[in-house]
């Protein structure tokens, strides 16, 4: 059974999306302790789950955290607090990191990093910016770099494993006294322990360098060194018109037309962690298993590397040689509803169903409050053909409702849940219609979307574009439905559901951009796609998607399918 009382310390970094703030008010509103962020935006807290965490400060709305079984890490950032006054019209807050995005085309100050958009203006340490017009062609990229700002070297670093030596940069500053520890290198996003010496200085579309101690809060004691970042003409930077490379255009009406970049699947493959470059660039298992167990030695407690790279190796080498990395590593998933839910994920949409119903259980086990468990055993019940099992969890959850042994459902987990419960009694009922209409007015027989994520602190953007390239937006962040948000850890779901209808036939395509999830951790996400839904004719189909790259509109998959968005 998972334990509510145990008191777990929460701690984080508290910025304004750009820059630390210290002096942030953090209260424990259940327990009465108190704390506030120090000089460098930093904060700890003792809290139980279920307990609330208030964040408040000076101009800034406040931020209100409910803390689960898994909380540990809470990075918080704060807006600026936009009053609307009688009779004054206030204009629409724009992101700081939109306005960057936005004029990073013409603002050759701004850096695209993995965490977001970067300027000197926007930060409080020396952020060191060249722009790639500034090296001459041809030029060794390291000599290019260290030859335009002062205070970088070029110099050579032993491998202690194999007694070569490589060619590195030492960036001198605070963090990285007497250039001793050499510089880590993200290039679009992917982190790079050796220097790119491969990289044209052609191809470099702007550079920025993060010192020492100002770069481990974002990176880990990895980034001791500094951090040289590396935006090319290969990555995605900035908001550009579509199909172009021209800069966006803020003046233009932009409606509901789909207009921005959108991240294909091969574009992404390109955006993902080092190990996973490395594997995937593979040409043989072996090749494989020894950029494994190489990255390994740097990952060996991070539980998603092992769930990343079983994805990767069950896709490219098949079931053994993947099933091997979970199986010698499952203590990493152990105990924790996040990791183990997320390896289900995968084992969904492997078509393996009883290795994901193991899994679902200890989830149960761990979170018998949450609703979402109950949902999950009954779905998982059903793909294995025990319909009447999942009729019997549906039924505990509803007793359990009744006696007031768990939080009464709101309005949008209810309508989640009476969907469920009717089409798994219209389908066990063996009902041969092919058509009907629901009482609430939703065709039976229509497309339903579920997504599903792991983290429930992840924050997202689902994009549904119909035929005609207009889009709806479904905002899962903080800002944009914090009412939901609060009910879904209050009642503990994470899950969406959307129907189509046939008002609009042809190709819909479905995008994310993913914003974080108060961690340095990935998020994943499940799609299961019900065709025919109501019907005898009933099919559907489980996806599974790795969020990690953050601020960028990425295209996830396409249904031929009709259909205007209802949403809960």
């Amino acid at each position: 059974m998972g334990c509510i009382n145990a008191q777990n310390t929460i701690s984080g970094r508290i910025t304004d999306g750009t820059s630390k703030l210290s002096n942030v008010h953090v209260v424990n509103l259940a327990s009465g302790l108190k704390t506030s962020s120090n000089d460098e935006g930093w904060y700890r807290i003792l809290a139980k789950p279920k307990d609330e965490l208030q964040y408040t400060y000076i101009g800034m709305d406040t931020v209100s955290i409910l803390v689960e079984d898994v909380t540990k890490i809470l990075n918080i950032k704060m807006n600026l607090r936009v009053e609307q006054l009688d009779e004054v019209v206030v204009e629409q807050k724009i992101s700081k990191q939109k306005k960057l995005a936005m004029t990073y085309i013409t603002d050759s100050s701004v850096v695209n990093t993995s965490f977001g958009y970067i300027s000197p203006a926007t930060v409080a340490y020396h952020l060191k910016v060249i722009d790639g017009s500034e090296f001459t062609p041809g030029s060794d990229i390291l000599n290019a770099i260290a030859s335009r700002r002062a205070g970088i070297r070029v110099g050579t670093v032993s491998n202690p494993a194999t007694g070569v030596s490589n060619r590195a940069l030492f960036i001198r500053g605070m963090g990285s006294v007497g250039y001793r520890t050499p510089a880590l290198f993200e290039i679009d996003g992917n982190i790079f322990n050796d220097a790119p010496t491969w990289l044209d200085v052609s191809m470099v579309i702007r550079v920025g360098i993060i010192p020492g101690i100002q770069a481990v809060w974002r990176y880990g004691h990895i980034a001791s060194g500094g951090v040289v970042i590396i935006n090319t003409k290969n990555g995605v930077h900035g908001l550009r018109e579509e199909n172009s490379s021209q800069s966006y255009d803020r003046a233009r009406l932009r409606d509901n037309f789909v207009t921005e970049k959108v991240v294909s699947h091969e574009e992404a493959k390109n955006e993902v962690p080092s190990y996973l470059l490395a594997i995937q660039n593979a040409t043989s298992l072996t090749e494989a298993l020894n950029n494994f167990d190489e990255f390994e030695k740097s990952y060996s407690n991070v539980p998603y590397f092992y769930l990343d790279c079983y994805a990767l190796m069950y896709e490219m080498f098949g079931v053994d040689e993947a099933d091997k990395i979970v199986e010698e590593n499952f203590n990493q998933f152990r105990n924790n509803a996040i990791w183990l839910k997320s390896l289900a994920y995968i084992y969904e949409s492997q078509g393996r169903l009883e290795k994901a119903h193991a899994l679902y259980k200890e989830v149960y086990a761990l979170r018998p409050e949450y609703a979402q468990s109950y949902i999950d055993m009954a779905n998982s019940y059903r793909n294995l053909g025990f319909k009447e099992s999942a009729t019997s969890i549906y039924a505990r959850h509803s007793y359990l409702l009744d006696e007031g042994l768990l939080s009464k459902d709101t309005l949008e987990l209810s309508e989640i849940l009476q969907r469920e419960m009717d089409n798994l009694f219209t389908l066990k009922s063996g009902s041969k219609q092919i058509r009907v209409r629901n009482g609430d007015g939703i065709d039976a027989y229509t497309t339903r979307l579920v997504f599903e994520w792991n983290d429930s602190e992840a924050e997202f953007d689902l994009q549904f574009v119909n035929p005609n390239n207009q889009y709806f937006n479904w905002k899962h962040t903080m800002e944009d439905m914090p009412d939901r948000i609060r009910s879904e850890k209050e009642q503990g779901y994470s899950m969406a559901d959307f129907l189509l209808d046939d008002a609009l036939p042809g190709i819909w395509k479905v995008n994310a951009t993913y914003h974080g999830n108060k961690q340095f951790t990935p998020s994943y996400l499940k799609a299961t796609v019900y065709k025919n839904y109501g019907s005898k004719l009933q099919t559907k189909e489980i996806k599974f998607f790795r969020l990690g790259l953050k601020e960028a509109n990425q295209f996830l998959f396409s249904i031929v399918l009709p259909s205007e968005v209802a949403h809960n």
